[in-house]
């Protein structure tokens, strides 16, 4: 793929790439060391965020709100993993790094 000048890739669900490890197997190293990879718990969150989006109290029932919180809440994910990592490189191991340290922090 790097060859073919593929720049960026969106990971699909679960296990994107061939890895027997779920998160960050030697494949998934390899191509986050290569080009930018967003990660599939970022790029594939829409309908969870679908989910939690209409269960709150003040949800609007249009397409365009919905789509719009989506948007949102992955534009602001990428940006944040970009405040910490700015490079095109990268980006699925930053961003797992800040979820898992991120979740530690919340059963301190």
């Amino acid at each position: 793929m790097v060859k073919s000048g593929i720049e960026v890739v969106s990971c699909g669900a679960n296990v994107p790439f061939a890895d027997e490890e779920i998160f960050m197997g030697p494949i998934s190293r390899l191509a986050d060391a290569q080009m930018a990879v967003l990660p599939d718990f970022i790029a594939n969150c829409g309908m969870a965020r679908v989910f939690g989006y209409l269960m709150s109290q003040n949800a609007e029932l249009t397409d365009t709100a919905i789509f719009k919180d989506v948007s949102q809440i992955i534009a602001g994910a990428i940006a944040r993993v970009h405040q910490f990592n700015p490079k095109s490189t990268g980006i699925s191991a930053k961003a797992l790094e800040m979820s898992l340290t991120d979740l530690v922090k919340q059963y301190e």
